[in-house]
């Protein structure tokens, strides 16, 4: 089955600060195969440079909301609840897509009825080229209640977002994405995942996501589990075992850094008597 031309997708971009990128997101919206597309960017409180730029947006089927800075998936709330489209499409404001993603998108979720979000693999890029190739598996439940196995730039049928309950505005530090595809899936919808590179990350020094992962990781985790306990009890022996395999490769580390210190240590107290030694043996020559 094909999808239908005349289906609307409402493209939502939440933007921070993104003037270096936003009309690069933008133009892979326009570049698309599937052409009838509406975009709804949400100001989240940017500074006066991105709010210039965005103002300076002329084009028909494009929308710019302004909202305080109240974080991504507030601004992901407010530009679906805008939205026309029975189809959604997320996109971070310095990321893009491929042009047949959308076309292609819709193709693999007009198959199943239960297909609910439709996600791709990844190609991670930064100012000097691709550094890195991601296949993200997708997958049920099973699999995202250790680890977010979908992107969270991807099309998703707007009945999705109603049963997850949208975004969570609580996950201001990040890992929103990976709550809302947990809900979706509780809610009986598949993800399945488009096996080609067809979505782009820029990998930054300083992100949400990169902070996110160095400073808030285990507060997520917590809150993630926290409020998806009922989860405990048909995958509690899963996620016990993922939990007690990851301490048992934090200790391994540890324990191999911790020789690696004393080698080092070692060799740093032991280099001068080393060198007394070789001065010694000369003079004695």
């Amino acid at each position: 089955m094909m999808s239908n031309l005349n289906d609307l997708v409402s493209v939502i971009i939440p933007c921070y600060n993104d003037h270096e990128y936003i009309h690069e997101a933008i133009n892979s919206i326009n570049n698309q195969t599937h052409k009838n597309v509406e975009i709804i960017i949400v100001d989240d409180g940017s500074d006066i440079k991105t709010k210039n730029i965005l103002k300076a947006i002329t084009q028909e089927n494009l929308t710019i909301l302004y909202q305080e800075n109240l974080g991504t998936s507030a601004a992901r709330n407010n530009g679906i609840n805008h939205a026309k489209g029975d189809y959604i499409l997320t996109l971070d404001a310095d990321d893009y897509f491929d042009p047949v993603f959308i076309s292609k998108a819709l193709n693999y979720i007009s198959i199943d009825k239960k297909i609910g979000i439709i996600s791709c693999w990844i190609k991670i890029f930064n100012d000097k080229g691709i550094v890195e190739m991601s296949k993200i598996p997708g997958g049920d439940l099973e699999t995202l209640i250790l680890f977010n196995s979908a992107s969270g730039n991807y099309l998703f049928r707007k009945k999705c977002w109603f049963d997850a309950g949208g975004y969570d505005e609580k996950m201001k530090k990040g890992y929103e994405d990976w709550e809302f595809n947990i809900s979706v899936a509780k809610a009986g919808w598949k993800t399945v995942i488009i096996e080609e590179y067809l979505f782009n990350y820029r990998k930054k020094n300083q992100s949400r996501n990169s902070q996110a992962n160095k400073f808030h990781k285990y507060e997520l985790y917590k809150y993630i589990y926290i409020k998806h306990k009922d989860l405990w009890n048909t995958y509690h022996e899963l996620m016990i075992e993922n939990l007690f395999s990851q301490m048992q490769a934090l200790e391994l580390g540890s324990h191999n850094l911790r020789k690696t210190i004393d080698y080092k240590l070692g060799k740093g107290i032991l280099t001068p008597y080393r060198f007394i030694k070789r001065v010694l043996l000369f003079y004695k020559k």
